[in-house]
């Protein structure tokens, strides 16, 4: 009967350190995936920050020409579309203010292609740009509040993690 206590007790030793593994494991895969969004989070911060100085130097220079008006306007097209890439992702990131995130991401491209963009002769609009930047600005700070959520231990339970991402 002596020799079965042992047995037991390492038995019992073993499950708890296979417990403690998957509990280990499980906790690196929610710190793992938090760390995928949040530098997520940060290129879309820098993404939008692009869109808007392509917009507000597409709103405060005056074309001298045709093609400049072209180019300018393909400078505020194309850093649009890097935006647009992860919008569903960053709607979920931003948790509760999901709906903010998207009404100023619809506000933002409003300003910046708004009015008289890509029209001949257009003239500068700093009133635009200053929209522009105000727009973006907001954004940028409704971002990193939410990155600041990404990592509580309560947002575990508030919103399903996928772990296959």
């Amino acid at each position: 009967m002596n020799n079965c206590l042992p047995t037991e007790d390492w038995s019992n030793k073993l499950v708890f350190v296979f417990i403690g593994a998957l509990i280990a494991y499980f906790f690196q895969q929610i710190r793992v995936s938090a760390a995928e969004q949040i530098a997520l989070v940060n290129d879309h911060i820098k993404d939008i920050e692009k869109f808007s100085d392509a917009a507000q130097g597409y709103w405060l220079k005056q074309p001298a020409n045709i093609q400049e008006e072209a180019a300018l306007a393909a400078k505020v097209r194309t850093t649009h579309a890097a935006t647009t890439l992860v919008y569903d992702e960053m709607s979920k990131a931003c948790g509760a203010s999901g709906d903010k995130y998207r009404q100023l991401m619809q506000a933002l491209f409003e300003a910046a292609t708004g009015g008289s963009f890509e029209t001949s002769g257009r003239e500068i609009d700093p009133l635009r740009a200053i929209e522009t930047h105000d727009t973006a600005a907001q954004l940028i700070h409704l971002l990193r509040c939410s990155r600041r959520d990404i990592l509580s231990i309560r947002r575990i339970f508030r919103y399903r993690i996928d772990f296959d991402r």
